[in-house]
């Protein structure tokens, strides 16, 4: 009989047991997202063959598995198509978050194309292979002499192709004028 109560009470242990809820520690751990390297004050150069297309200066950068983080970053992409008439883009902003080709630049971001095109925002999302950038936020540009402001930028730097909300866009007419005197 003593055996028979002790089986019966380790079947009512194991059966309740079982719909006890446990939390998986492992789990938890792997979704915390850790740097995989930090590096203070980088100068990093992207090579090919031919030359040097990407360098990124910065105060800190830090790489995760699925992407990098540059704080006060300044990032020059040197042109590689040869189609187009321009030497060079600039980035620069206080945080700069690279996915794959794709940089997401906030705060005190600029956005410089050789001499001619200059942008001032807040914010900008801009892809690498596509070359168009985009925003949400307020923004100021400047395009040769002209003077350009809005809202939700988007700028297609292939095509030429520049649209935004509240648009103001001021045209230097004097410019324009000395040379046909």
């Amino acid at each position: 009989m003593g055996i028979k109560s002790f089986v019966i009470a380790l079947l009512f242990i194991a059966t309740v047991s079982y719909f006890i809820p446990v939390n998986n520690l492992k789990k938890n751990t792997a979704e915390k997202d850790l740097p995989l390297v930090v590096f203070e004050k980088p100068i990093m150069y992207t090579l090919d063959d031919k030359s040097v297309h990407r360098i990124i200066i910065a105060e800190q950068a830090v790489k995760y598995e699925k992407r990098d983080e540059m704080f006060n970053a300044n990032i020059t992409l040197k042109n590689q198509d040869p189609t187009k008439d321009f030497n060079s883009e600039n980035l620069k902003a206080d945080l700069i978050v690279k996915k794959g080709d794709v940089y997401t630049l906030t705060n005190n971001v600029k956005y410089k194309r050789d001499n001619f095109i200059k942008v001032d925002t807040n914010e900008l999302i801009y892809d690498d292979i596509k070359k168009i950038a985009k925003n949400s936020k307020p923004f100021e540009s400047i395009y040769n002499t002209h003077f350009f402001k809005g809202t939700n930028l988007y700028l297609d730097i292939n095509n030429d192709y520049i649209t935004a909300k509240n648009a103001h866009f001021e045209i230097d007419v004097d410019k324009n004028l000395k040379g046909k005197k």
